[in-house]
């Protein structure tokens, strides 16, 4: 494919958020990712009378897209960067935030492979790591992203013949939906066998929030019996609608105990499988042996305040003799990757995954971030956040 032609609907200057030592702040004059910046004193000051310079398509090279950006989605990730990653460092100048991002395709490199990607396609997924930490974040209305990282996005669900929408998918192809996807994945249940994930029995702690919605969706369309933790009415209905069976842990306190008496009373074959964290609760794998198979498997993504490294060493190391728990310890930590950003692609048109969950039907609008990063901090979001960057 060949990089683009200048197009009159580029602007000179796109908004983004930075994060500055003062805090998060909405820039309207970033200048366009790829674009190098003009040497005209009028083309940089923000007090200039001058008509802006001709905007020319920004350079996209080797198998890079230049996508112009609809909607992002918040993460959890984003606010531990944003605390423990200042803006002053060498290599994350006044940083823009966020991983995932959703937008249509406007220009491309002369590698991108046509046959996957065209002019105009709507596509989704996460930036790397490597690029957040640099500062390249999606809360941005133009982004040079790597093509691997992306997926076409299809243009109705599959099992129910809808049109998608930017902000139900972007969760799906983002850090949400390929963290469900390596979760399920990490299991081990191989996927061409003719039983496969068919009469697993699978607990999804936190199953209303952002990758919990995802993850039980998944479970249920691929044949699992599929049992979900959540603590309020909202979220009962959530776990409901993506279909798995609610259990209530403020209703059924603690919730060990309540667990060990469904799955433990009639013996090793009525125990779990599965067990995956999304929420963050070592109770539930201590007291584990009482309701998980020996040859179970605890799967979690959360890693606490020490980033995953206490969990790990007490967990996964620690032997039993030691005080160790006797169950298989799974500590995920996400890559966004082709392999599981297209698996997602995949499900949705098999309609294994059915919906994208936004949290209380609401998208906030950019000017709104940092309402919509309190909100995500606050813990009671159902489905993912999702933040409206353009058009």
């Amino acid at each position: 494919m060949e990089s683009t032609s200048p197009t009159p609907n580029l602007p000179a200057k796109m908004r983004a958020w930075t994060l500055t030592s003062f805090g998060l702040t909405l820039s309207p004059s970033h200048p366009l990712p790829g674009v190098a910046p003009s040497s005209s004193p009028s083309a940089t000051s923000s007090t200039t009378t001058q008509p802006p310079p001709t905007p020319t398509t920004p350079t996209t090279t080797g198998t890079n897209l230049l996508l112009r950006i609809t909607h992002a989605s918040l993460n959890p990730v984003d606010l531990h960067i944003l605390r423990l990653f200042p803006p002053w460092l060498p290599f994350r100048r006044n940083p823009t935030p966020g991983f995932d991002f959703c937008g249509r395709v406007v220009a491309a490199g002369p590698a991108v492979n046509t046959a996957e990607f065209q002019l105009g396609d709507v596509v989704a997924g996460a930036l790397s790591a490597s690029d957040v930490f640099h500062g390249k974040g999606s809360l941005a209305e133009f982004l040079v992203v790597e093509s691997s990282l992306v997926c076409k996005v299809p243009d109705v669900w599959g099992a129910r013949g809808k049109e998608i929408k930017g902000e139900e998918t972007v969760g799906l192809f983002g850090i949400a939906g390929q963290t469900a996807i390596l979760m399920v994945q990490t299991a081990g249940v191989p996927p061409d066998t003719e039983e496969g994930w068919k009469g697993k029995r699978c607990l999804v702690n936190g199953a209303s929030g952002g990758v919990g919605s995802i993850l039980v969706q998944i479970l249920k369309g691929k044949g699992a019996q599929v049992w979900g933790t959540t603590g309020s009415a909202e979220g009962e209905e959530l776990v409901k609608k993506c279909g798995g069976t609610v259990i209530n842990y403020k209703t059924y306190s603690p919730v060990t105990e309540f667990l060990q008496r469904v799955f433990g009373a009639e013996g090793d074959e009525k125990k779990l499988d599965f067990i995956f964290d999304c929420a963050g609760d070592e109770s539930i794998f201590t007291n584990s042996p009482g309701y998980l198979k020996g040859q179970g498997k605890f799967i979690s993504i959360v890693g606490g305040p020490s980033q995953g490294i206490v969990p790990y060493v007490l967990h996964k190391l620690r032997p039993t003799w030691l005080g160790g728990t006797p169950r298989e310890f799974e500590l995920l930590l996400l890559l966004p990757s082709k392999k599981t950003v297209r698996e997602v692609g995949k499900l949705i048109k098999e309609g294994v995954i059915e919906r994208g969950v936004v949290d209380g039907d609401k998208v906030w609008e950019m000017e709104e971030l940092v309402e919509a990063y309190e909100r995500l901090g606050s813990g009671r979001a159902k489905g993912k956040v999702v933040v409206r960057v353009g058009k």
